[in-house]
């Protein structure tokens, strides 16, 4: 019952006593099972109804990735956006770095994906997504000498 007044096509009004907690794992659950349009609507009730806990940026992130998997590669870059800039010492900023230039190589545009690749390179070195935007920035690199 209560899951079905966040599920709402409309603007979802707030899940009345539901914790941060529960709305994020359902929204999670939708993503789990490939429901795309349904976690994006579950992660944005959280981050309307909670946007100071410590899931919030995780919450944004998901947007992304869930935009991404949809073939939705010019809302996911808003959503990795937000996650930047929204959530700065957040621990998804890097990654959202990193899916954000491949959104950006996605929709053909290479400057903005090797800009998004060398700013995760340069402000989180030690990160795992420093490593594969290494990569990525290597085959840019290749794909246009050849």
């Amino acid at each position: 019952r209560m899951r079905a007044s966040w599920r709402s096509r409309s603007q979802p009004a707030t899940p009345v006593g539901m914790s941060p907690t529960r709305l994020y794992e359902l929204a999670q659950a939708d993503y789990a099972g490939g429901q795309w349009a349904l976690a994006i609507n579950g992660f944005e009730t959280y981050l309307r109804t909670f946007p100071k806990t410590d899931r919030a940026d995780d919450a944004q992130f998901f947007i992304g990735e869930a935009y991404q998997l949809d073939g939705k590669f010019k809302e996911s870059v808003a959503a990795y956006d937000k996650v930047i800039t929204d959530f700065p010492s957040g621990d998804r900023v890097p990654d959202a770095y990193y899916k954000r230039g491949l959104a950006y190589s996605r929709l053909g545009q290479n400057d903005k994906a090797r800009e998004s690749f060398e700013a995760v390179i340069r402000d989180f070195p030690n990160a795992e997504a420093s490593r594969l935007a290494k990569q990525l920035l290597d085959r840019l690199s290749r794909g246009a000498r050849e």
